[in-house]
């Protein structure tokens, strides 16, 4: 079975984005699946809230599908690669090669200079970014300016943030660290025995969505806090 690509919830359903194009709706109370949309593009990124479901296509587009119809619009194109990808205060943040964009009424090059940016959350006036190069970044929404919140990883590929401002982040698809609120100092929490992780999607609250590589296309529900 293929591994979706990146995974969001929102009102009790989770969004599963799909290589070849599809974006699935699975209901997490009853584990029920169904293809909310297809041929959206080589999907990987994927945020929901009250206004839809967001998704990032590596060919440079993110598009908003309707969460109860399917009906997909392209709102912004031309962008680079893309891999995951946020909503935070109604505006969409995207990352891939090299760049951090902000999409609003349009798009916007928030900042530069990764390597390969695979994730991004909002923390108050900050951007987390997952650069698979070895470091967490950290960026300056108002500035632009980056910065190195830790370093010296084997590919991080995603991070989340929790309500008390703990920074959770993801090692090699299986190696979850914690970084305490206002710390620039790491613990491993664990390893997550089994599981390849393709995308780890952290609400506030601690509760973590897990898409897996090596599982033939499980979705996982962990929480972290």
């Amino acid at each position: 079975m293929e591994h979706g690509y990146g995974v969001a919830e929102y009102a009790g359903k989770a969004y599963v984005g799909y290589g070849n194009g599809e974006l699935r709706k699975v209901d997490l109370a009853t584990g029920s699946t169904a293809v909310l949309a297809s041929g959206l593009g080589n999907l990987r990124g994927v945020a929901a809230d009250a206004t839809g479901v967001y998704v990032a296509d590596w060919n440079g587009r993110v598009l908003r599908v309707d969460a109860a119809s399917g009906v997909a619009h392209v709102i912004a194109s031309g962008l680079t690669h893309l891999q995951g990808m946020t909503r935070h205060n109604g505006v969409t943040y995207t990352v891939g090669v090299n760049t951090l964009w902000r999409i609003d009424s349009s798009a916007h090059v928030v900042a530069t200079g990764f390597w390969l940016a695979m994730d991004v959350v909002i923390d108050g006036g900050r951007a987390l970014v997952a650069d698979v190069s070895g470091p967490i970044r950290q960026v300056d929404l108002a500035t632009g300016a980056v910065s190195t919140l830790v370093s010296g990883f084997y590919e991080p590929t995603h991070v989340g943030v929790t309500d008390n401002g703990t920074v959770y982040f993801m090692e090699a698809a299986s190696i979850l660290h914690r970084m305490e609120p206002g710390s620039t100092q790491e613990r491993t929490v664990g390893q997550l025995s089994g599981v390849s992780a393709t995308d780890f999607s952290l609400d506030r609250s601690g509760r973590a969505l897990i898409t897996d590589h090596s599982g033939g296309g499980n979705l996982w529900q962990m929480t972290v806090s």
